[in-house]
Order: structure tokens, then C-alpha cells, then sequence
């Protein structure tokens, strides 16, 4: 007999169970309750905003597919040895205290994207009739997105990179809500996917995204279900990942036309000083203006402040942290705002020796505004801009990286001139200035298949050896028996 794995999954004012069969064969065990949720259209946005909910949670990007990944990239010179980042900057995926974590981003993602399945499913055959104005295309699109979205970091997680094998076994591509298993498919196989789901919400999108046709969106109207557009999957954080997508599989072309793309419509601008050079509670920590897609994640101070340990808990040794002679090599300007200085960035305030700096872009102040507030960034405007400048590293490279450095507050010009590969080079240095606490930095190391990633340890740069074991994470031992995974790919 096989094994039956129950998972709740929450829905905004009602919610849906779902039985799931050997980890991704998705059934529904009340379909009465499935039925009626998605028979109006607030029924809908119910059940998307369940799955924005769900994406907040630690065993998704509340914690585990953002930060987790920055102890792997080594971006922390100290990793209490009882926290379980600690073992994943080891690379040892198969702990006590790993394999719980590796297998919860499998079942959770997978679990959530049954959910976009099932919505996917209903809205296809759907009165359109019943929806107000552009919000067909709006929830059908986002779902689309989202579910594109969501496979592409579970094959940055758990399969080889593009750049090491594409025909490589990777993951299912799951787009039913039934019990059939679907295939594990190949890494370049998987990426055809991602792309058809992204295009096809391109399409949608681009015709009734207020972010898009520069409609003015009212509180009023629709009680306002179309404002404050980059906490959605939003038109261009689908183009912003298509730029990922591209990317990943090396096509540099379409990579920075779809970055451009986003830089030139988005409306994100570079923050300014004036939000920064506050008081540390009133510092716009996260850039807001600047942000493509952002999760609000309500207990942002439960998860993710506490699991780093951004307090007296240090003492315990279960925090991360930065030593300053680290910091001074990794940001070697003492106006840049994002190094260890007054303004922002790696701070000594939080009950922490002088020795130490800790990452507060996270931490959550009691009198901090409410708009900046419990902000989790997943796609930031810089990272477009860098994309760009990778794929074009002898013609806007150098540009690029001045504009970065303007907008950081480093006066200090990289040469014109500069060769590619000190271009490369210092392109690598702003994912670990920028991206902390974000994870992008080691999606960038994975995506190179860099042979060693570099890191700092008490003012020493080291050199940790990579290959594809430390790379991706393991299968659940449960989806390798129950859902007959094995060498076999489907193409």
C-alpha cells in the first residue's frame, strides 16, 4: 500500500483539503468545498491570495527559499554550529536538521501548486461574465505565472543547472489536479514548460495589468483588488523571470531584452538617500521603490528574525553574522550604504560585540513604517540591471555597475575601460553586496556552475570547491519510492 500524505492548505476566508498521494498526485478528498469556492469571483481571489499566504511561511520564502540559500552561498563568516544553516553551509542536505527543511520545500511548493492547478482548471471553464472588469485575465494570469515561478525554483533547488547538464533528470512538471503521477522531466524539457506557462501569462497580463495600460485604480473601485501591483505576480515580474529563465539556459539575447523590458516599463526607481539616511527604525531596509515582486509576510519577526537569531539569542550560538574584517572585504567603500556603516545594512546595534555585525534588512522595528514593514522581496530591479550588464559586459558593463555604485552612495568610479573579465568579476561582487537575505546570490553561483565560490572568513578570502552533489538537493526519499523517480525522464 501506498503511503497518503494529508496537507491543509490555506484559503482566505474558507479553505480547501487536499490529499496528496505519493508527495505531487494531487486529489481532491472534498470537492464539494472546491466547488462552490470557485463558482464566484471573490471565490478566486480568495484562493489566489491563499496561495501568496502559503508562499510566505518558512518552508517556502518566509525563510527557507530565501536566506537558507545565502548560508549555502556563504555569505556569513559565522553560522551558530545549533542552526540548522549551519549544515546547510556545509552542503549536508541529508541531517537531522537539513532533510526536514529539504523536504518541506519540495511537499509545500508542490502542495501550492496544486492549489494554482486547481484554480487554473476552474477559471479555464469559467463564466467570464461573473468577473469584474480585467480580472479574469488578472487571476488566470497570475496563477499561470505563479505556477511558472514556482517550478523554476524548485529546479534551481533540486536539479543540476542548466550550464552542467540540460538534459539532465530534473523534476515533474505538475499542470493537473488529479492523482495521476507526472514524469520527471529534463532540465531543458522543464524550462519549455516554464516558459509556455510565462508567455501564456504574458499574454493575459499585458492586456489588463493597471502596471501595464497606466490606468488609474481607485480604493473604490473593486475595493481597490488592483492596487499596490508589486505584492502580485504582476506583468513584469512574469517578463522579470523570463529574463531569469533566459538567463539560466544561457540565451543572452532574450535574457536582456526581457530585463530591459522591465527596467524601462516597470515605473521601479533607484532608492533615494532620503530614505535611508534616517534613524535605523524609519530606514527603507528593503528598497521599495525598487521592487518588482515583494511577498508581505505578516510574521516576518517570528520566522525569519528569530531563525536568525538577530538578537540577546546570539549568546546561544544560533545566530549568523558577519565579522567586521569581513565586511570591510566585501564592502570595501565606507559610503556604501549596504556595508557595515552608519546607514545601512550589517549593524552592531542588535546586543552584539563590536567584533561582529549582523544583517538587519530583515529586522522588524516596533515603530518602523507600516510601509516598509514585513517586506520580503523575491525580484528587485538591480538584479535586471546586472542581468544586463552580464550579457553585455564589454558594451554596458562598466555603465551599469557606476549606475549601481551612484545609487548605492560609493563615489568611487570602475573604470570604463575595464577589461570583461574584471567586468565579471566585479558584476559577481554586487550580487554579495546587494542580495542578502534573498537567496539570488547562490541561484547566480548555480546557474554558472561556478567550480568554486568564494568567500570570506576573518578578513581572509577562501575558496569552497562546488560540484553537483553541494548544488542540489535531494529528492524526498518518499517521492523517490512512492512516485517511482528514478534515471528516467520524460521528454
Amino acid at each position: 500500500m501506498k503511503t497518503i500524505k494529508s496537507i491543509s492548505i490555506l484559503i482566505i476566508a474558507s479553505f480547501l483539503l487536499t490529499a496528496c498521494e505519493d508527495w505531487l498526485d494531487v486529489k481532491p478528498k472534498t470537492e464539494v468545498e472546491s466547488s462552490e469556492l470557485l463558482k464566484t469571483e471573490s471565490g478566486y481571489k480568495d484562493a489566489l491570495w491563499g496561495v501568496y499566504t502559503k508562499m510566505t511561511e518558512t518552508s517556502m520564502y518566509g525563510l527557507n527559499m530565501t536566506v537558507t540559500p545565502d548560508a549555502m552561498a556563504k555569505m556569513y563568516s559565522r553560522i551558530g554550529s545549533s542552526s540548522a544553516l549551519n549544515h546547510f553551509s556545509s552542503y549536508n542536505y541529508t541531517s537531522t536538521r537539513t532533510q526536514p527543511v529539504v523536504d518541506a520545500v519540495w511537499q509545500n511548493t508542490y502542495t501550492t501548486i496544486a492549489n494554482l492547478n486547481n484554480l487554473i482548471t476552474n477559471i479555464q471553464s469559467a463564466d467570464k461574465g461573473m468577473f469584474a472588469r480585467d480580472n479574469y485575465n488578472v487571476i488566470y494570469g497570475e496563477a499561470l505565472g505563479l505556477r511558472a515561478f514556482l517550478h523554476f525554483d524548485l529546479l534551481r533547488l533540486f536539479a543540476p543547472s542548466y550550464a552542467d547538464d540540460p538534459d539532465a533528470a530534473a523534476i515533474p512538471y505538475v499542470v493537473a489536479f488529479d492523482n495521476h503521477i507526472t514524469e520527471t522531466s529534463t532540465v531543458s524539457k522543464t524550462i519549455e514548460f516554464i516558459l509556455k506557462d510565462l508567455n501564456a501569462a504574458a499574454a493575459l497580463l499585458k492586456e489588463s495589468d493597471p502596471m501595464v495600460t497606466k490606468r488609474t485604480v481607485t480604493t473604490s473601485e473593486d475595493n481597490g483588488y488592483l492596487l499596490n501591483r508589486n505584492l502580485r505576480f504582476n506583468y513584469y515580474a512574469i517578463v522579470a523571470t523570463m529574463a531569469r529563465v533566459y538567463l539560466y539556459k544561457g540565451d543572452k539575447t532574450n535574457a536582456t531584452l526581457k530585463a530591459q523590458e522591465v527596467i524601462d516599463g516597470s515605473g521601479c526607481q533607484w532608492t533615494s538617500v532620503d530614505n535611508i539616511a534616517t534613524t535605523e527604525a524609519n530606514r527603507d531596509h528593503t528598497f521599495t521603490p525598487e521592487q518588482v515582486f515583494v511577498l508581505k509576510v505578516e510574521k516576518m519577526e517570528n520566522n525569519i528574525q528569530y531563525a536568525l537569531s538577530l538578537d540577546a539569542r546570539w549568546i546561544s550560538g544560533n545566530s549568523v553574522s558577519l565579522s567586521l574584517s569581513d565586511a570591510n572585504q566585501i564592502y570595501p567603500y565606507s559610503t556604501d550604504w549596504r556595508g557595515w556603516g552608519t546607514l545601512y545594512g550589517w549593524s552592531s546595534v542588535l546586543s552584539l560585540s563590536g567584533t561582529y555585525r549582523m544583517p538587519t534588512k530583515l529586522w522588524q522595528y516596533e515603530d518602523m513604517p507600516a510601509t516598509y514593514k514585513c517586506l520580503l522581496p523575491l525580484i528587485r530591479m538591480p538584479e535586471m540591471k546586472l542581468i544586463v550588464a552580464e550579457c553585455n559586459p564589454s558594451g554596458k558593463g562598466a555603465e551599469i555597475i557606476n549606475e549601481i555604485r551612484t545609487h548605492r552612495g560609493i563615489t568611487d568610479i570602475f573604470p570604463a575601460d575595464a577589461k570583461e573579465g574584471e567586468v565579471m568579476a566585479e558584476i559577481r561582487n554586487e550580487y554579495q553586496r546587494e542580495f542578502y537575505c534573498e537567496g539570488v546570490l547562490w541561484y547566480y553561483y548555480k546557474r554558472l556552475n561556478n567550480p568554486t565560490i568564494p568567500y570570506y572568513s576573518y578578513g581572509r578570502q577562501n575558496n569552497q570547491n562546488m560540484d553537483r552533489e553541494k548544488y542540489v538537493w535531494p529528492m524526498p526519499k518518499e517521492e523517490i519510492e512512492f512516485g517511482n523517480r528514478n534515471s528516467k525522464t520524460k521528454a
